[in-house]
């Protein structure tokens, strides 16, 4: 072996390393569990538009050129390896190198699916959705790389590779019900999950009639179906009414479901609509009606001062908020589901008898809202089929309170606090910018007081009655969410540009990359609990982590110490075939962490391929494949050029 070594006194350290990092565009490198570049597969870039995908070389890597500046979720995939995902926020010049993306062994679900007679159903259709830790939707890569569903020698289905984070099953397929499946935790702990076998009932039937007041059916009324339990994989269900009023929903497992429909007619001006939970048998047909048009009539008065005139009042029928996404538009306008997430109460005021009169307003369940000057007074009543009066007496007495900052004695300002009766209405308001707050009719019973403020632990104190002088509330402030690291270099300069990935000790929380400013300060948000690792890198400069406890999150530096690059020229025979490339340290430890993206771990011969960026010190060039050869390195002060024959 014939070995040149030369040092380049002329060469700058970042010539060697920049090239494509400089262009815009992000650029990738992924390498497999055993540290080797992989030789396919695909990269979802999402933000807000329609997810775009862009493939992983032969070489291990991968670039795109994102429309924009701005945070993005990418997602990497390759076929037989765990999904990586990860939050990037491109910097406006939209040029970065990614830190080294490592791939984990794949996780799978293994679940056996029976017919009621213990027969294995052997082509099962599933509904499949995954969220990270933030209850996100991790989107499904197209083609080969992605999720797939296989049968075994036993009949089981075989599901996966899984990303981390939660994933949602559920069978729907012809003759069975629709099934939810536990959800699955992937932590990457287990290369198999395994759900066990199931038995698929062949489901329920729920009939629904809609009819008005007078009982008479409502034809062609949009109504729909959900999956009461969060992060169901299993589409709602949008329907009509037929001529007869009914909507008929087959297939339905045990179960509670959400069931939502459009009221008759507009109140003032506004739609309504009704939800009403509904419990659906294992088998057989349920039939239950809703009645979706009527009047609501309420007088409202007060001990001290008798029928309250003027007052507005507004009133919604109890509406849980729909889960997202979901399908917004129908096939002739939009769906009762975008319908649902733009209403408002209706809204009157009283007359002079303190009465006030809602028509085309749907009986059940409803939250009456009386506003006074400082506060509103809520209260959760049944209206009647038929529209008969109800009368509410709002409590005399007030509540004054005060809401301050535990840390700091500071006022906390929109502050949200409620006064809360047992078997009675609550009264709520909204802290001023000095912190106060004033709720009227809050009685003499006992109650509880909460007070909720971005940022803050919330409240909740009971209390025998409302005081009567000033209530003064102190909220500790929430661990901090965000963070912010400072990149410097050892001599403490500041290093824009630089690239710092945050990652938890939580490994279904995606991590998080982004770029330094001119100042050489990153702020990452939505930061998870628990300790957190910060590493750091720039141009000539080597990588660095630091752990960060939970209590630590301020004031957080990493300085960065001068690295140099190794280029190797590669001349060994022809017809070696690929080598791998390994770096040792004197001690035989391998450098493999502290390599950067632009760092190659395989090369054929004849190649350049080019290592670091590295501290000075003494390593060692491994090559292994069809030749075996060992090069001794010693980086002083300077990149180090090598031929290895």
């Amino acid at each position: 072996m014939f070995l040149l070594l030369l040092l380049l006194a002329l060469l700058p350290g970042s010539a060697l390393w920049q090239g494509s990092a400089d262009e815009i565009g992000v650029v990738g490198y992924v390498l497999g569990p055993d540290g080797m570049p992989v030789s396919s597969g695909t990269v979802v870039i999402q933000s807000t538009n329609v997810p775009a995908t862009t493939p992983i070389e032969p070489t291990g890597r991968f670039r795109f050129v994102p429309a924009r500046s701005g945070p993005l979720r990418v997602t990497v995939s390759v076929a037989g390896l765990a999904p990586y995902t990860f939050r990037l926020t491109v910097p406006a010049s939209r040029a970065i190198r990614l830190p080294v993306i490592r791939l984990d062994p794949a996780t799978y679900f293994r679940v056996r699916f029976v017919t009621p007679e213990g027969e294995t159903i052997t082509t099962p259709q599933l509904r499949r959705r995954s969220f990270d830790a933030n209850g996100a939707l991790i989107d499904d890569i197209p083609g080969g790389d992605g999720v797939s569903q296989q049968i075994d020698g036993t009949g089981a289905t075989i599901i996966g590779p899984l990303p981390r984070g939660i994933t949602a099953l559920a069978l729907d397929m012809p003759f069975y019900a629709q099934t939810r499946l536990p959800n699955v935790v992937v932590n990457g702990a287990d290369a198999l999950i395994d759900g066990g076998t199931v038995a698929v009932q062949p489901g329920a039937v729920l009939q629904i009639d809609l009819v008005d007041e007078t009982g008479a059916a409502v034809p062609d009324l949009p109504i729909s179906l959900e999956d009461t339990r969060p992060l169901s994989p299993l589409p709602i269900t949008q329907l009509r009414t037929d001529q007869q009023g009914r909507a008929t929903f087959e297939r339905l497992a045990a179960g509670r479901y959400l069931v939502r429909a459009a009221a008759l007619g507009k109140c003032n001006g506004r739609d309504l609509f009704i939800a009403r939970t509904v419990a659906v048998p294992a088998e057989g047909t349920h039939e239950t009606r809703f009645v979706v048009s009527g009047t609501a009539t309420f007088r409202i008065s007060s001990p001290a001062l008798g029928a309250l005139k003027g007052i507005p009042v507004s009133a919604m029928p109890d509406m849980p908020r729909p889960p997202l996404p979901g399908p917004l538009r129908g096939p002739v306008g939009p769906s009762l589901l975008l319908r649902i997430l733009t209403i408002t109460p209706c809204r009157g005021a009283t007359d002079r008898d303190g009465r006030v009169r809602l028509a085309s307003f749907p009986p059940g369940p409803t939250d009456l809202a009386v506003q006074f000057g400082n506060s509103t007074y809520v209260r959760r009543l049944e209206v009647p089929v038929g529209g008969h009066e109800i009368a509410i007496s709002i409590p005399d007495g007030f509540l004054p309170v005060r809401v301050s900052n535990a840390a700091n004695t500071q006022p906390v300002p929109r502050a949200l606090v409620t006064w809360t009766v047992e078997g009675g209405g609550r009264v709520e308001a909204t802290t001023s910018a000095n912190g106060d707050v004033l709720l009227e009719g809050v009685g003499i019973r006992p109650g509880v007081l909460t007070i909720s403020a971005p940022g803050f632990r919330s409240v909740e104190e009971p209390l025998p009655e409302p005081p009567g002088i000033l209530h003064e509330v102190a909220l500790v402030p929430l661990p901090v969410t965000t963070l912010k690291a400072r990149i410097v270099a050892a001599s403490g300069e500041p290093l824009p540009d630089a690239v710092v990935e945050l990652s938890a000790m939580n490994k279904i929380a995606a991590p998080q990359v982004a770029v330094t400013d001119a100042k050489g300060v990153v702020a990452f948000t939505d930061v998870p609990a628990g300790t957190l690792h910060v590493t750091a890198g720039a141009d000539v400069f080597v990588a660095r982590t630091i752990p960060i406890a939970e209590d630590r999150r301020a004031d957080v530096t990493l300085a960065l110490s001068r690295g140099y690059r190794i280029v190797a020229n590669v001349e060994l025979p022809a017809g070696t075939g690929p080598l791998r490339v390994r770096m040792l340290n004197n001690a035989g430890a391998t450098m493999e962490n502290a390599l950067d993206s632009a760092s190659d771990r395989r090369i054929k011969s004849p190649g350049r391929l080019t290592l670091g960026p590295l501290t000075a010190g003494r390593y060692v060039i491994e090559l292994s494949g069809a030749q075996e050869r060992r090069t001794p390195i010693e980086i002083v002060d300077r990149d180090v050029a090598v031929t290895i024959r």
